[in-house]
This record gives structure tokens, sequence and C-alpha cells, in this order.
């Protein structure tokens, strides 16, 4: 009998444990749809493409008809109307060649509008979305391994920049990717000079220490490329906390926590 009275005041319990766990599984859920991006319903994309049928001929609006296949997924109607913009409005090249860069990773197509857009002005590094065009030149060639040429290109930025302004006014991420094809071509010193110059721009950055520890490995100076690694290991959890689960300071630099870990274990491991 006291075990069916026990059992009798435990089930309610047990019910209501189980239905908070189902409540917390539905908000989990429910909060991770909120995040994703959500699709255009098929009778919204066909709305908004006799809309589109319907605008004047205008760089705004060939632009914003390559832009909306794009968001649709639709990537070969998107190059087709990128490609048509290029050919009817010399001006868009630029933007066009940061989108085959940034959002369709098409290199070759990427490089052939920048450099058509460079042309138009030969004697200015013009600046397209807050970025000098021969350092989306250099994220391009990076891109398919030509770190020569990379560093050529982000010179021209990171100089004609600092000349202007003052090297405190240089974005950081100029350094770090400068640094990065550096890294890659052995060349370790002016990697770790960079990186000090990124530091002093932005104190709290995962991106530069992570980079900072890879530099330093290649030195052999292990004690310094540890703490360079815990820093970042510190400096990504709290922007993390701060910002967003998937957060990266740089889309064309991403570094992963995943990386960190691994470069502060093998470390470890070598030391035992």
């Amino acid at each position: 009998m006291k075990r069916l009275f026990f059992l009798s005041l435990l089930l309610p319990i047990a019910v209501q444990a189980q239905d908070g766990e189902r409540i917390l599984k539905a908000c989990a859920s429910m909060l991770a749809n909120n995040r994703a991006p959500q699709p255009m319903p098929f009778f919204g994309i066909r709305r908004e493409n006799i809309r589109l049928d319907t605008m004047s001929a205008s760089a705004q609006s060939y632009r914003h008809r390559a832009f909306t296949y794009l968001w649709q997924g639709n990537y070969e109607e998107a190059a087709l109307w990128l490609e048509k913009t290029g050919d009817n409005y010399p001006r868009e090249h630029g933007i066009i060649g940061e989108i085959y860069l940034s959002k369709l990773q098409d290199y070759p197509r990427a490089l052939r509008h920048l450099d058509t857009y460079d042309a138009l002005t030969p004697n200015f590094d013009d600046m397209i979305s807050n970025n000098p065009i021969s350092y989306l030149r250099g994220l391009t060639y990076r891109s398919i391994g030509n770190h020569t040429k990379a560093i050529e290109q982000f010179s021209i930025a990171i100089d004609s920049l600092s000349r202007k302004h003052g090297p405190e006014w240089v974005n950081y991420k100029h350094f770090v990717s400068r640094a990065v094809s550096y890294i890659a071509t052995q060349q370790s010193e002016k990697a770790v000079d960079d990186l000090n110059k990124a530091a002093k721009n932005f104190t709290r950055s995962a991106l530069i220490a992570y980079h900072r520890g890879r530099a330093l490995l290649q030195l052999n100076r292990t004690t310094e490329a540890r703490t360079a690694f815990e820093d970042a290991s510190f400096f990504f959890k709290s922007l993390r906390a701060e910002r967003t689960a998937d957060y990266q300071e740089d889309e064309f630099n991403p570094v992963y926590e995943e990386e960190i870990d691994e470069a502060l274990t093998h470390l470890k491991n070598q030391t035992r």
C-alpha cells in the first residue's frame, strides 16, 4: 500500500517533467526555425517576378533583379542578370565583382569584374562597400591560391589607406588578411608584424590572436603561441556570448572554436 501511495504521488511529477521537457524541445525547435532564413513561398516568388518584369530598365532595377534571384537561391538567373547589369551599366562592375567573390565564390568572374571596374579609374583605388578594390582583388587572388598577388594587392590597399588617414584607421581585417598570406608563404615575421598592427586597432580579436599563434608556431616560439591561442579561445567565447553562437568577425577569414581547441591540444601534447 505504501508503495502504491508513493507511486501515486510521483506520477504527477513525472508527467509534469515530461511535459516540461516537451515544452523545452518545442521552444528550442521554434528558436532554431526563427534563426534560419525563411524561404519565399512559391506565390511570393511568382508575385515578385511579375513585379520585376514591370520595372523600368535602370542600373538599380537590373541589380535588384539579380539580388532577388540570389535571395531566392536561383543562382543561374542571378549570374545571368549580374552579367546583364555589367554589360549595360559599367559602373556596376565593382559591386558585381564583390557579389561573385562573397556570395557566389566564382573567383574568375569576380576578378574580371573587379579589374573592369578598376580600369574605369586606373589612377585611383576605388572603394566598394568600405573596402578598397585592391583589397577585394587580394581576397580573390588568395582564394585561388595566388598568395604572391594577394600580398601585392593587400599592400596597395593598406598603404593607400595609411598614407591618407594613418595606420590606426586601417581596418584591422586588412592586416589579418595579408598576415594569412604571409603565413601561407612562410613569411612569419611579417605576419607577426601585421598582426601586432591589427591588435592596436582591435584589442579583443579572436581572429588576430589565432593567426598570431599560427605565425609564432612557424617561428618556434611555442610559449608565446600557446598564450596567443589561449587569448583566441577567451576572446572567441566572450564575443560569442555578446553576439550569437555563429558569430564570425570576418566572413573572409572565418575562425572556429574547434580550430583553436585543436591548436591548444596539439601544443599540450608536444610538451608532455
